[in-house]
């Protein structure tokens, strides 16, 4: 008995394995990717006084070309930073946009994606490591190139009022991306982020109608009642305080004027912004140095040409004013002081004693 039980066992046992053979397939053991791809199309076809909208192509224009891009991945509960990277891959769409690439090496989870351009050399970021503190600015101008833009030198004694303004660079443009409570699943092949950057910082053309041109040697402006700063994690401009920035100016012609004379003072400045609503601190002031070394001033208030349809839809100041320029030089004399003159000769006679 005890050996027909054993047989019926090996019997079972038999059965089961090839049953198991049949039912189960040997597979390799794999573990999910850890990798995530970013794709950042750098879009500035919008951008005024750029791309479109140029009003006078006969001066340089600002450059928003990119190289490389930080990428920064927060919490999306706490904000706080949890990794960084950079990204260097560059290619052109078929809309001939830039698009910046690489890797990140993250697991899956929930988190906000913020991406910028990293060679801007004048517009710094800081606060890094709280998305809703990261801040971009520029710096303020230096006491020497505060006198320059101001048209006064530290021997003055009578200090200009543009000395006290807090002058700032102008911003390079930030091209910025964001990406809120983004879902990473786990996978097993490489996941494609696709993202859009946009520039923070506006670009404005300012023109003035000028007589007396060639009495000019070199020329600057100064404009105040700017914003300082974006908080680029919010998008989010601040405008206290209001901050000046100062650029020098270009001498072209705009063919568009009706006056005989088309002789202008120009240039494309960049800033954070227009502070929404601020009055009479919105001024420009116009310095140049004539040919004889000597400052002549110009100012006015830009808060009705900020009104203007040409600067809402197409960011150009255009002031309706036209600013003289004196001529440095005196008028040449009349008369007066030594002038000397040729008569005819007159015969002596006398001895000369030898």
């Amino acid at each position: 008995m005890t050996r027909v039980k054993n047989i019926f066992k090996l019997i079972a046992c038999a059965t089961a394995l090839v049953v198991a053979l049949v039912a189960c397939e040997r597979r390799p053991l794999e573990e999910a990717s850890e990798f995530v791809e970013i794709k950042v199309k750098v879009n500035v076809q919008t951008v005024a006084n750029v791309m479109v909208d140029v009003y006078n192509e006969n001066i340089p224009l600002p450059d928003v070309n990119t190289d490389v891009m930080r990428v920064l991945v927060y919490d999306p509960s706490s904000q706080k930073l949890l990794t960084q990277s950079f990204i260097s891959g560059k290619t052109i769409d078929e809309e001939g946009n830039q698009v910046l690439s690489g890797t990140l090496n993250i697991s899956y989870g929930n988190y906000d994606f913020l991406v910028y351009n990293f060679d801007t050399p004048v517009t710094q970021v800081s606060g890094e490591t709280s998305e809703t503190d990261i801040l971009a600015y520029t710096g303020e101008i230096p006491p020497a190139q505060k006198y320059r833009y101001s048209g006064m030198t530290k021997a003055d004694s009578d200090p200009s009022s543009l000395l006290e303004l807090d002058m700032r660079y102008e911003p390079d443009h930030l091209l910025v991306a964001r990406e809120h409570n983004l879902r990473v699943s786990p996978h097993e092949s490489v996941v494609v982020i696709e993202t859009e950057a946009r520039t923070v910082v506006d670009s404005y053309y300012l023109q003035i109608h000028v007589e007396g041109m060639q009495y000019a040697s070199s020329a600057m402006a100064v404009i105040s009642g700017l914003s300082p700063s974006n908080h680029i994690g919010l998008d989010e401009r601040t405008f206290d305080p209001s901050v000046a920035v100062a650029f020098d100016l270009s001498k072209s012609t705009d063919p568009r004027l009706e006056s005989e004379n088309k002789d202008v003072l120009c240039s494309i400045f960049n800033t954070f912004g227009k502070i929404p609503d601020i009055k009479s601190d919105l001024i420009v002031t116009f310095n140049v140095i004539d040919i004889a070394g000597n400052l002549q001033q110009f100012q006015t208030s830009l808060d009705k040409v900020f009104l203007t349809e040409d600067a809402i839809e197409r960011h150009w100041l255009l002031i309706d004013e036209t600013w003289v320029i004196e001529n440095p030089l005196p008028d040449e004399p009349r008369g007066g002081g030594f002038q000397p003159t040729v008569d005819d000769w007159e015969e002596e006679h006398g001895e000369i004693v030898l």
